[in-house]
Formats: structure tokens, C-alpha cells, sequence
């Protein structure tokens, strides 16, 4: 490989792999059929809007940039729009949302031979500050739009004000009382609706509600396989498997160690991704990876005293064994750090690392939920957990292990997605 091509493989890796920004080109998106079947039939019904809503990191403004993508070639006119500022209202999200719609307005000129005057507009001009669901319905009625209309309101969880979201509930309400030719897909990160939107009760029939999962692992394999092969490279089995197991369902960490394996490779001259390639690209992603997740690990384990165990509490709790939603309880974080420390550690060896790492303290870095004695746990920040794995496995003697963890979580997750990620794996994952 020269130089030359070097530097153009090197482009094309940027491009194809997107470990910083949202999937943009329908080649490149990965599973989510389900959900998107999903969004698209709430779309195709008369009444009904969507909501989607999980975990920071899972794809969901992926799949919102997708949808608008595929909306654009069945002739539907798709909006979408962040609820991103601090001091956004009702009024100003949807003046920002509604802005996006061009309006032509012809008027007949005066005199024996008049001329037409056309005019453009957006609609966002007949939003006021005090605009109320009333308000839009009538706005929307008024399109004489030969194409549907689907508002998309991405990160609507950072939408601060309780009475805007009650107000986008009324919103819904009323547009689907009215049979409006209009949809509207609300997207955030959230445990479930309640967590998302307000009082939504009274709009059950009216919502789709879609929940975005972690990606199982022929979905993380998709993102790996259809990047490479745009590229034209080749990444081998025990690499793709290691990917895979280490981004723990979320497609951040898909891209973004997919792209330094391969850039690893290149550096090389090849266009076959090796494991040896994996390795390396593990140190790069370690340096690339968001400050915010440095600084979160760093204010959770570092210490002056050697002797602490925050490093290895927080890598075992990052291999502990979960439930659907993510939690881990105190007696699912014993088994990997006794394997970790090569010795038995019972519950109160750590319980204070797991107080500690629930508060301020060291950052907040877990939720704590339940009662005494039957408290659980889980990542504030999805996004912490396969970093601190990958800090994990810098240590060279403690590699095997933590793959050999690694696995035995996987095979717990569903039964069906448990028994096609050990397939994957089969005895690839050694020391």
C-alpha cells in the first residue's frame, strides 16, 4: 500500500465509521427494522404519533436522522428539529420546528393586466411565545400540503419545562381528536414514557410507544460488515467478535473501535483487520473517547492512597450481570471482582465503593435505586461502562479474564440474543 493510498483509506475510514456523530446515509445504518416499522406504521395511521425514548448512546437521533431520510422518498415532508436550549418553550420549539415549512403564497396584482405576486413564508412566523395546542392544531389544519407532514422533536428530554411537555401531550391529544393530516415523533432518553413526557395517560390510544434497546450482536456485527465492506477491507472473526462483545449494545463504541482497528490496520499497509489491529486500536479509542467519560472515570477512581479498589469496584460493576433496564445489584459485582483480585471479596468488602460511587462523592457515577439490603445499581452514563472495560483490559494479565466475564454476561442478556452471541464468539476469545 503507498502513502497515497494509505491517506485515502484513511479518509474513507473517517467517513464510514461515525463513532461522533449521528448515521446520515442509509447505506451505512444498521438494524432498528423493528423500530422503524414501527414509526413508519404510527405514520401511516391516522391519529397516531411516536414517541421513542431509552438510553443515552443506543442510536435513537441515528434512527431519527434515518427516518427523515426514508420519509423524503415516500413523498412525506419530515421536520426535525433539537430541543436543545435552555430556555426552550412550547411556543419557541415549535416556531423553531415550523420554521422549517416554506409557504407560497400567490396574491393578483391590480390594474387591466395584473401580475401575481408570489411570496415565500415559513410557518414558524404565525407561532407566537404564547401559542397553545389549540393554536397549532389550527396552524396544521390550514396546510393544503399535498404531502403528509412528520414533525420530529429530537432530544426532548432536555425540554426542561414541565408545562411544555404537558402542553406537547395536549398537543397530541387534540391533533389526533381532530384527525389532522399531521404526525408528530417525540424522541429522548428515557427509562419510559412517564420519564419522557407528562401526564400521558390521557393519550395511550394516540401513542406509539417505541423503545429503543441495546443493539444485539448480528446488529453491532451489521455496522462492522457494511463499513467494511464499503472500504473494501476485510476484518477478521476474532476481531469483529471482540468489537462486538465490548461495545455492550451500544454503536458509539461499534464505530468508534471499528474505525481505530481499521485505521491500525492501514498504518500497516493491509487491508485485513487482525486482532493485533484490535489491540492497537483499543489505546486510540481509549485517547479518543469523550472527556466527559475521562473525566467521569478519573473523578471515580483516582485516589492518593494505592491500596484503594475504586479501579477494580467500578470494572466489575462494569461486568456485573444486569436486568432489562441495566441494573446490577451488590451480589452481581462479588463474582467478576474476586476474579479480578484472584481471591474471594464478599459484599461488605465493597459495599462503601458502591455508596461512594453513588453520590457526590466520586461523581455520581451510578444510580442507586431500592431499598436497604436490596439496593441496585447502574451506569449514570451508558456510555462509562465499555470505557471502563477497555481501561480493564490495558492491564495485559488481567485480558483473559475479563474477556472470559465478558462472555458470561453476554450469554445472559435474552436467552436468544445470550445464545447467538456465544455462537458468534465461539472459541475465538482467548488469551
Amino acid at each position: 500500500m503507498t502513502p497515497e493510498q494509505q491517506q485515502d483509506f484513511i479518509f474513507a475510514i473517517g467517513r464510514v465509521f461515525s463513532p461522533g456523530a449521528p448515521i446520515d446515509r442509509r447505506d451505512l445504518f444498521s438494524g432498528r427494522r423493528k423500530q422503524l416499522e414501527q414509526v413508519i406504521g404510527a405514520i401511516n395511521t391516522r391519529g397516531q404519533h411516536a414517541i421513542i425514548f431509552g438510553e443515552r448512546g443506543v442510536g435513537k437521533t441515528s434512527l431519527a436522522t434515518i427516518l427523515k431520510d426514508i420519509l423524503a422518498t415516500q413523498k412525506v415532508l419530515a421536520v426535525k428539529v433539537n430541543c436543545d436550549q435552555q430556555d426552550d418553550t412550547f411556543g419557541k420549539v415549535w416556531r423553531k420546528a415550523l420554521a422549517e415549512v416554506q409557504m407560497i403564497e400567490e396574491t393578483q396584482g391590480i390594474g387591466f393586466r395584473p401580475n401575481k405576486k408570489v411570496q415565500m413564508s415559513d410557518l414558524g412566523q404565525q407561532v407566537q411565545d404564547s401559542a397553545g395546542p389549540d393554536d397549532i392544531r389550527r396552524i396544521l389544519q390550514r396546510l393544503n400540503l399535498d404531502l403528509e407532514l412528520v414533525l420530529i422533536f429530537d432530544e426532548f428530554d432536555k425540554l426542561k419545562d414541565a408545562k411544555a411537555q404537558q402542553l406537547f401531550a395536549d398537543t397530541i391529544k387534540n391533533l389526533s381528536d381532530n384527525s389532522v393530516k399531521s404526525t408528530l415523533v417525540l424522541v429522548g432518553v428515557a427509562d419510559d414514557v412517564d420519564g419522557l413526557i407528562k401526564e400521558h395517560a390521557s393519550i395511550d390510544r394516540a401513542l406509539v410507544q417505541i423503545q429503543m434497546p441495546r443493539m444485539n450482536a448480528e446488529e453491532l456485527q451489521e455496522i462492522v460488515n457494511k463499513a467494511t465492506k464499503q472500504l473494501g477491507m476485510d476484518m477478521k472473526a476474532e476481531a469483529l467478535h471482540l468489537i462486538v462483545l465490548i461495545s455492550q449494545g451500544l454503536p458509539h463504541y461499534t464505530h468508534l473501535l471499528g474505525q481505530e482497528s481499521a485505521f491500525a490496520a492501514v498504518r500497516e499497509g493491509r487491508t485485513a483487520i487482525t486482532e493485533a489491529d484490535f489491540n492497537n486500536g483499543i489505546t486510540s479509542a481509549i485517547e479518543k473517547s469523550q472527556q466527559s467519560i475521562k473525566s467521569n472515570y478519573e473523578d471515580a477512581t483516582v485516589s492518593p492512597r494505592k491500596d484503594t479498589l475504586f479501579r477494580q469496584v467500578l470494572l466489575a460493576c462494569a461486568l456485573a450481570k444486569v436486568d432489562e433496564s441495566g441494573y446490577f445489584s451488590a451480589s452481581g459485582v462479588r463474582e467478576p471482582l474476586s476474579r479480578i483480585m484472584g481471591g474471594a471479596y464478599d459484599i461488605p468488602w465493597f459495599s462503601q465503593h458502591l455508596d461512594k460511587f453513588s453520590s457526590d462523592e466520586r461523581g455520581q457515577v451510578l444510580e442507586k435505586t431500592g431499598k436497604p439490603r436490596r439496593f441496585r445499581f447502574r451506569f449514570r452514563n451508558p456510555l462509562l461502562q465499555p470505557y471502563v472495560i477497555m481501561r480493564g483490559l490495558e492491564n495485559k494479565s488481567l485480558a483473559g479474564e475479563l474477556i472470559a466475564l465478558l462472555k458470561d454476561k453476554a450469554k445472559l442478556r435474552t436467552p436468544k440474543e445470550g445464545k447467538a452471541q456465544a455462537d458468534l464468539l465461539g472459541d475465538s476469545l482467548k488469551t
